[in-house]
């Protein structure tokens, strides 16, 4: 058949469904998980997910085997020994491929095996194709059974092929010719693939939790379950029908076009024909196969939002996700586009790799992504949840066209994710975000030594680098987004990004057609904004000192770039407001313009300011040094009295960067009495505790660790403090400071807070030491959210560090334990080693072909800590049978490491 439209794919996919055969494959134990909780303001990634980059939503990020650093590269990328360019490009599209039909059988959800039948619907472009290859999954996991090509005219034939690692090669004779549409079926098996689909069978250890799967196809994942062009410079639309056994429910892209039983001779369970019939790229293809409660948090609206959460999990839901509705319209209203799919689905499910994915209308979550009452007091999901949600504008319905651009996808998410705690907090939750988005970029992304790629580059080995940069796509893409802000103003800029999404939805993008849009609607040449601040690394780092001149009643500002600079980086340009506070209570904001190493302006002033702050709305990226004529007093009131809750940061930070030895006592009491002013957004009370804690007093510092914020998150920040300042309050006030210990006994005994009690039980452990043990050992029986408490409890052991704290640390490196906490467990064995090196390296040993990639991958680090000799050929050995390239890439570099430390 060879009709067109919206009708013809559907019609064939049923016909497709019917011709799927079964078979089984072995059964397979897998298991993962990781989990990411938002905190007021900002995606924050707890658990210590080692494949997760910290600005991340996932997804929103690497795989377990991805390198925590990319490899250092020379400026150019290039092969010395060659000269071969080592850049990448975006490959050639030599077909259009149009739509995507794929029917799936499961027979058995305990076996990590289906058949399929796929059949692409596609059209040559601009020349005949005689060969065409597209990205699959390598042999034993896909077997490619047969290849057909339907032709109007020359009916089906099969196509010669062949099947060479993670390629399908097609010969084609006749050629596509351009304007020809054709059909073509790929049937295959698939078995136990390594990347692509999670499959967590059901399992003795976790009594009750049925079998599921998940699908995870960013960045070129999906192919290991299905032939594609798996790069998103194409889109098509897509269907899937999926039969799976009696009971389970499948979630797919799109809308449900049919559910039915199936056929006896199907094996008798469901079909779950899920139709995509908007253009996305294939990355985005999704399929979740489980058992869940369903509750839609947007109930009688236009656009259903069902949540899968776990079974018994269903009345949680509207307190974790009742809020997305409300998301969805702040988006809208902002950019003047309509939520661009049919439902907006999000599925908790087992064993994520991280945070969350946003795959075209159906989001999916982390595993513990389902709030309890008493987790809320420590944050909500809403950092995660907008972020995906934003995804559903930024990187579904405009992709980038290739991964230097990701920023346009993980940038504007994050930005959104700002906008929306603007809308629902406040100004404060915005710039606060913000503020630690500046200090984070300001401390990793340096233009130095060694050299490192810029946010928009086509340098990198694997895409997942691109994702975890320096220059951050997540951070400095979101950073960026609101100096253009601050550039334009609110008005133009929200119209420049309504003019960006009208005339680019359901197509790819690059950084310059967000340039375009925003000179178009403001009239500024924007070549050099983009230019500095997306393709060059790096951030500006100044010092700035203000002088009063009383003779001329004037504002001196002198600025000295003080950040690497030379022919690749030169000095930044940009425009730096100067606030300033009049004695008669007027406020102006200078202009410094600064485009060199160093730059001054004098501005004429009514009187002498009693107050100033540089940058206090952040419209400029980077980490500047203020030294004012009026420090002391200046720094004092800005802390209660500053223009925005950034200027008051930045006091804070000033302060702090005294030192002991120079903070005056009034500066002191100032952050001592911010810490406990449960009137500002939380943010700026925790970084006042923080600060106490370096440079105040011992009488401060035992006032504020016995104290109790009313808010947890503040609670936590005292509590995370109080090991690096016990010494001092010890030192001081003798045995009095045993009421630190009490206090830190009574919060990791019975804090609400998860979070609060958590931060209690690793600093008690860590001061108290065996008089912490019983405390942590029923800790260690405590459910929580997340599995925050156990992990704490195990981190404990650790810092008490005797031998029966080794053997509770192995029983918690089981599968039973939840997959977040193993590694924790790990870690406390090698810290714990030295009690019984030979049962540590036994253990760590046997951890190394885990089924569950993160428990893995933390054995393998914990071998180099190890410093065992044995642990050489115990890695070799690994490097020889493991069948992943990233993952033998990572043992390599354990090799090594550890070949390195014991040569020492």
């Amino acid at each position: 058949m060879f009709g067109q439209g919206r009708v013809r794919p559907v019609a064939l996919a049923l016909l497709a469904g019917l011709a799927i055969s079964h078979t089984t494959g072995a059964k397979v134990d897998l298991d993962d998980g990781h989990g990411s909780h938002s905190h007021g303001g900002a995606v924050r990634h707890d658990g210590g997910a080692w494949w997760e980059s910290e600005f991340t939503c996932q997804h929103d990020v690497a795989p377990a085997w991805a390198l925590d650093e990319p490899p250092v590269r020379t400026r150019g990328s290039f092969d010395e020994a060659t000269g071969r360019n080592l850049l990448n490009y975006p490959p050639h599209r030599l077909v259009d491929f149009r739509h995507m039909t794929l029917a799936i059988t499961i027979a058995d959800m305990n076996r990590a095996s289906w058949e399929a039948r796929q059949t692409l619907f596609l059209s040559a472009i601009a020349s005949p194709v005689s060969s065409l290859s597209l990205n699959v999954g390598p042999k034993p996991s896909m077997e490619i059974r047969r290849v057909m090509l339907m032709r109007e005219g020359i009916g089906a034939r099969e196509v010669s092929h062949k099947h060479e690692g993670e390629s399908l090669s097609m010969t084609f004779d006749p050629p596509l010719m351009p304007g020809g549409e054709a059909d073509l079926v790929v049937e295959y098996t698939l078995w136990n693939p390594r990347e692509g689909i999670t499959w967590t069978p059901e399992a003795p250890l976790w009594p009750g939790r049925p079998a599921q799967l998940h699908s995870q196809g960013q960045p070129e994942s999906n192919h290991y379950w299905f032939p594609c062009h798996d790069f998103p410079n194409e889109r098509l639309t897509t269907e899937l029908i999926v039969t799976v056994p009696p009971g389970y429910v499948v979630c797919s892209n799109g809308y449900l076009a049919e559910k039915r039983r199936a056929s006896e001779s199907d094996g008798g369970g469901e079909v779950f024909h899920w139709l995509q019939d908007k253009p996305h790229v294939n990355y985005l293809v999704t399929l979740v196969v489980g058992k869940f409660d369903v509750v839609d948090v947007a109930s009688g609206g236009s656009v259903p939002m069902p949540v899968y959460a776990p079974l018994g999990r269903g009345g949680d839901v509207q307190r974790t996700y009742g809020r997305t509705p409300r998301m969805t319209a702040l988006f809208e209203r902002l950019i003047d586009e309509p939520y661009p799919w049919d439902k907006y689905a999000q599925a908790v499910v087992w064993n994520f790799g991280s945070g969350g994915m946003e795959n075209t209308s159906a989001t999916t979550m982390y595993d513990t992504a389902v709030l309890d009452e008493r987790s809320l007091l420590d944050g909500d999901l809403e950092g995660l949840i907008s972020h995906e949600l934003a995804h559903q504008w930024f990187g579904d319905l405009l992709t980038c066209n290739s991964w230097e651009h990701i920023w346009l996808n993980e940038g504007f998410a994050t930005y959104f994710t700002h906008l929306w705690f603007e809308e629902r907090d406040g100004k404060d939750a915005y710039l606060s975000a913000l503020w630690g988005t500046y200090q984070g970029l300001a401390n990793n992304d340096k233009a130095d030594a060694p050299y490192q790629p810029a946010m928009c580059s086509k340098e990198y080995a694997h895409p997942w680098e691109v994702f975890r940069r320096a220059s951050n796509p997540y951070s400095k893409g979101a950073s960026v987004l609101h100096m253009l802000r601050r550039k334009v103003g609110d008005q133009l800029f929200f119209d420049a990004l309504k003019l960006y999404v009208e005339r680019h939805k359901f197509k790819a993008v690059e950084t310059d057609d967000l340039r375009y849009a925003f000179e178009e609607v403001s009239g500024l040449s924007l070549e050099r904004f983009f230019r500095q601040w997306c393709y060059k690394p790096g951030t500006p780092s100044a010092d700035v000192v203000l002088t009063w001149d009383s003779a001329s009643s004037s504002l001196r500002a002198t600025l000295t770039q003080t950040q690497p600079i030379d022919g690749y980086n030169p000095a930044f340009f940009y425009t730096l407001p100067i606030w300033v506070k009049l004695p008669s209570g007027e406020t102006r904001t200078l202009e410094l313009e600064v485009d060199g190493k160093e730059t001054s302006a004098s501005f004429t002033l009514p009187a002498e300011p009693s107050m100033v702050a540089v940058d206090p709305e952040l419209h400029v990226l980077g980490h500047f040094r203020v030294d004012a004529w009026n420090w002391a007093s200046n720094w004092r009131d800005l802390l209660t009295q500053g223009p925005t809750i950034a200027a008051k940061l930045q006091a804070v930070a000033a302060i702090r960067a005294m030192g002991v030895e120079k903070i005056t006592s009034d500066a002191a009491m100032a952050l001592s009495a911010l810490a406990r002013d449960t009137r500002e957004h939380f943010s700026l009370p925790a970084a006042a505790a923080e600060a106490i804690f370096e440079v105040g007093t011992p009488d401060l510092l035992l006032g504020l660790a016995t104290s109790q914020p009313q808010d947890a998150r503040v609670r936590k920040a005292v509590i995370e403090q109080i090991p690096g300042g016990y010494e001092r309050i010890k030192n001081q006030y003798g045995d009095s400071s045993s009421r630190v210990l009490e206090s830190l006994r009574s919060a990791a005994e019975g804090d609400p807070s998860y979070g609060v009690r958590g931060a209690a039980l690793r600093a008690y452990a860590k001061l108290a030491g065996a008089d912490a043990k019983p405390v942590v050992l029923d800790a260690l029986k405590v459910e929580s959210q997340h599995d925050q408490i156990r992990q704490a409890a195990i981190d404990g052991l650790a810092s008490i560090n005797d031998a029966d704290a080794l053997e509770q640390a192995i029983r918690s490196t089981s599968p039973a334990s939840y997959p977040r906490t193993r590694p924790s467990a790990v870690n406390a064995v090698a810290t714990l080693a030295a009690h019984n090196p030979d049962l540590a390296f036994e253990t760590l040993k046997g951890l190394l072909d885990d089924a569950h990639d993160r428990t893995a991958r933390a054995a393998g680090d914990a071998m180099v800590r190890l410093n065992d000799p044995r642990s050489v050929g115990a890695i070799e050995s690994f490097i020889e049978r493991t069948n992943r390239p990233a993952a033998k890439q990572i043992a390599e570099r354990w090799l090594r490491d550890l070949r390195e430390q014991l040569s020492n």
